[in-house]
C-alpha cells in the first residue's frame, strides 16, 4: 500500500471445522502490517499463532517436504489463527538475526470429540464439536542464520463454551462401601466456566553436513482447571537429505498424556462397579462416554518418504507411515464396542503440492 504499509489476505478452502462432511471457504487470514522502522513490524488482523517452525506456511505443502507435518505436534492446537495484534522486534545477531513477537487476540473454534456410544442423551454417537471462544496470548523467540532456525514459542489461552454450558470437572462419587465411579453430568459443582490452556513449544531446523538437516519440535501441554488427555507431552524428530532432485527422510514422532490424565480415562473406560450397583447400566455407560469426553493421547508413529521436485516450485511426495496407539488416542475415531488400545495402522500417503 505503501513503502511501509502492507496488506495480506489468505482464502481457504478446506474440510469444516466443525463438520466432517462437508467443506468450507473462509478468510484464514486478512491483516494490516506496518514497519515503523526496517526492525520493527505491527500487524493487527486475523493472523497466525507464531507456535510452530512450519506455522505461517502448514497449509502450503510445496513447502515442506514432509507428506504431511506429523499429527502428534501439529495437533497441539485446535485454533492456529486468531483476531488481533501482534508486535514484532528483530535484532542482528552475528550473519543471522534474532526476533521476539508478542502477541494476543481472539478467536472462535471448535474442539471435536468423538463418541463410541450417545453421551448421556445430550450428544449422538460419532463426532462431537464444543463451540469454544478462546483468548489467546503468547510470546515467540526465533533465531536464525540463512536456512538454520531455532525457535521457542509460549501461549496461554482462555476457553469458554459459545453454547453457556460449563466445562464438566468429574467427581468421584462413593455411593456404597468398595463402590466409586467419577460422575460425569453437566451440572457438577466442580464445572469451570473457563478453561486455561498453556503450550511450551521448542524447535529447530539445523543443517548437520553432507546435505542433511536435522528437525524437530517438542512440546509440553496442560490444561490448568479442566482434568483430561489435554495435560500431553510430544513431538517428532526428522532427517532429512537433498539427493538431486530428491529429498528423502524419516521421522519418530510421539504423543502421550500425563500418567494422571491416562489413569482417568482407565478408570472410565473400565469402569468396575458392580451390576447390584448400577442395575440399569447407566453408570457404565456414563463412564464410557466420560472416556471418550476426556480422551487420551498415547500413540507413536515412524514415517519414511521422499520428496520430488519436479519445478523449483511443484513437489511429488510419497510416504508410509506406521503409528501404533498404546492405551488410547483421541486422533483416532473408535468404532462403537471396540477399543484401538495396544493396536497399529498402516498409512501410505501420495501428494502433488505446487505453487503459483
Amino acid at each position: 500500500l505503501a513503502p511501509r504499509w502492507g496488506a495480506t489476505a489468505k482464502l481457504k478452502l478446506a474440510p469444516d471445522t466443525a463438520d466432517d462432511n462437508r467443506w468450507l471457504p473462509k478468510l484464514a487470514w486478512g491483516f494490516l502490517s506496518w514497519r515503523p522502522d526496517d526492525d520493527w513490524l505491527l500487524r493487527v488482523g486475523k493472523l497466525r499463532v507464531p507456535l510452530y517452525l512450519n506455522a505461517e506456511n502448514m497449509d502450503v505443502g510445496a513447502t515442506f517436504d514432509y507428506a504431511r507435518l506429523p499429527a502428534e505436534a501439529y495437533s497441539v492446537s485446535s485454533v492456529v489463527d486468531f483476531v488481533g495484534g501482534s508486535a514484532l522486534k528483530t535484532w542482528t545477531a552475528g550473519s543471522g538475526d534474532i526476533s521476539l513477537e508478542a502477541y494476543w487476540g481472539r478467536n472462535n473454534g471448535y474442539w471435536r470429540q468423538y463418541f463410541r456410544t450417545s453421551y448421556l442423551g445430550t450428544a449422538p454417537a460419532g463426532d462431537n464439536y464444543l463451540p469454544l471462544t478462546l483468548t489467546i496470548r503468547g510470546l515467540s523467540l526465533a533465531y536464525r542464520n540463512d536456512e538454520d532456525v531455532y525457535k521457542a514459542s509460549y501461549y496461554l489461552t482462555s476457553d469458554h463454551l459459545r453454547d453457556g454450558n460449563k466445562w464438566v470437572v468429574p467427581t468421584l462419587e462413593t455411593p456404597a462401601p468398595g463402590v466409586s465411579y467419577y460422575n460425569v453430568i453437566p451440572g457438577g459443582p466442580n464445572d469451570a466456566r473457563n478453561a486455561r490452556l498453556r503450550v511450551l513449544v521448542l524447535g529447530a531446523d539445523v543443517g548437520i553436513g553432507n546435505g542433511y538437516r536435522l528437525a524437530g519440535e517438542a512440546f509440553q501441554r496442560k490444561t490448568l482447571e479442566v482434568p483430561g488427555g489435554f495435560n500431553s507431552t510430544g513431538g517428532y524428530l526428522a532427517l532429512r537429505k537433498q539427493i538431486g532432485q530428491w529429498t528423502p527422510y524419516v521421522y519418530h514422532a510421539r504423543l502421550r498424556s500425563d500418567g494422571t490424565a491416562l489413569d482417568l480415562y482407565r478408570a472410565f473406560n473400565n469402569p468396575t462397579v458392580p451390576a447390584s450397583a448400577d442395575p440399569t447400566g447407566f453408570i457404565t455407560a456414563m463412564q464410557k462416554s466420560g472416556a471418550d469426553a476426556f480422551g487420551a493421547y498415547d500413540q507413536a508413529t515412524w514415517s519414511i518418504g521422499s520428496a520430488y521436485a519436479l519445478t523449483p516450485t511443484s513437489k511429488l511426495k510419497a510416504e508410509w507411515s506406521q503409528t501404533r496407539v498404546g492405551t488410547a488416542s483421541s486422533l483416532v475415531d473408535t468404532p462403537a464396542g471396540e477399543d484401538v488400545s495396544h493396536q497399529r495402522f498402516n498409512v501410505l500417503s501420495l501428494s502433488y503440492s505446487f505453487v503459483f
